[in-house]
């Protein structure tokens, strides 16, 4: 019983990676033209986006910029901060996978990177202005 649930767990997480990778092709920006901390800055946060530590502090690390006004550059480039950028992409990724009704709204924000599902629901509510429950 036990080992038949872990085997369902790990089919739908894998089914959920799988869509999310797809999210993460069709969402990529081209960097080409844009300045190159910005463009390092996006490959990393599209490159570990469902990753519940990725935030502004580890991407700039990561990305070893010590620049003080990146997140104001960044806004300038994209029109949005940092923050609201990882923010939306990991929505429109929970959205997806909502909108497919064969995953729990707790599996969902696990695989879009949120450690809390109470956190992921109130950041859904925000963003989409209804409850993950109500808008599949």
């Amino acid at each position: 019983m036990i080992e038949n649930k872990s085997a369902m767990l790990i089919k739908k997480q894998e089914q959920m990676r799988r869509e999310l990778d797809l999210l993460l092709t069709q969402e990529r920006p081209d960097t080409a033209y844009l300045p190159r901390e910005i463009a390092a800055l996006l490959d990393f946060i599209h490159g570990n986006l469902f990753d519940s530590t990725l935030n502004v502090s580890s991407a700039r690390s990561n990305c070893r910029i010590r620049n003080n006004n990146i997140s104001a550059r960044f806004r300038t480039t994209l029109g949005v901060g940092i923050r609201e950028y990882i923010e939306a992409l990991r929505l429109e990724g929970a959205l997806r996978l909502l909108r497919d009704r064969r995953f729990e709204v707790y599996l969902i924000a696990m695989a879009v990177g949120y450690e809390h599902q109470e956190t992921f629901c109130r950041a859904f509510q925000r963003h989409f202005g209804c409850p993950p429950s109500s808008c599949q």
